[in-house]
């Protein structure tokens, strides 16, 4: 179900069946030359409607929040379309969303972020809303990481625009993708180099990784072993 969909009366009734919500959180940032600015968000979106979808095979319900597009992305701000949103900023807006879930009785939520710079501010809030409602469980996944192992097994090689993303992009909406712009190489460093204009150097075209062997097939295959994941985390199986 989507809470958007619903007349209050009837989010009303469903709220006692509905057993996780789940926020996709995203962000709007520099994917190479090849990808749409939109692709941190199109990829958790599209993973949380497979889980729904997946849950009603089950005779289970989970619901679905409208996603957060904007996020937290400093480094990837040297390029155009990179909307950078403050880290205090998305802590504020995100656990006001969710104390306003749990406010609503929900026990359980799924906050499925598709973005690194993301990492902390969510984890803050949170936390923030933790402290106020100690019944409430959050948990949060960011699906190229929690899921690193499973992609792994299908890609051979992950980052940032990259094999990993470009494959998901090509089975989600494969009509944005520019195959033919599709190149990049991976680039390491040691430590953590804080620059305005960084980005430039750890992203070169907004890139840190291979996307030429990316494909359609991998991409349904690790939306398949993803969504599989975060369903059983929305039920409370996972272990």
């Amino acid at each position: 179900m989507r809470i958007e969909e619903l007349t209050w009366p009837e989010f009303d009734r469903i709220k006692g069946s509905v057993e996780a919500v789940i926020l996709p959180v995203g962000s709007v940032e520099a994917h190479g030359r090849h990808l749409p600015l939109g692709t941190d968000t199109f990829a958790p979106v599209e993973i949380a409607r497979r889980v729904e979808e997946k849950a009603k095979l089950k005779g289970r319900e989970v619901l679905l929040l409208p996603p957060i597009w904007y996020g937290h992305t400093f480094t990837l701000n040297v390029y155009p379309g990179t909307i950078n949103v403050r880290p205090e900023s998305l802590r504020m807006y995100v656990g006001d969303v969710l104390a306003e879930v749990a406010a609503e009785g929900f026990e359980r939520i799924i906050l499925l972020n598709g973005h690194g710079g993301n990492v902390y501010p969510l984890t803050e809030a949170a936390e923030d809303v933790a402290e106020l409602y100690p019944d409430v469980e959050i948990v949060m996944v960011s699906w190229w990481i929690d899921f690193r192992d499973e992609i792994l097994s299908v890609c051979s090689s992950q980052g940032h625009a990259g094999e990993d993303e470009t494959s998901v992009m090509l089975a989600v909406r494969g009509e944005l993708v520019r195959m033919e712009k599709a190149r990049g190489r991976k680039i390491r460093r040691r430590f953590r180099t804080i620059r305005k204009d960084i980005g430039s150097e750890l992203f070169p075209d907004g890139v840190n990784d291979d996307p030429s062997r990316a494909s359609a097939e991998k991409g349904e295959r690790i939306l398949e072993l993803v969504s599989e994941g975060v369903l059983r985390l929305a039920l409370g199986e996972a272990e």
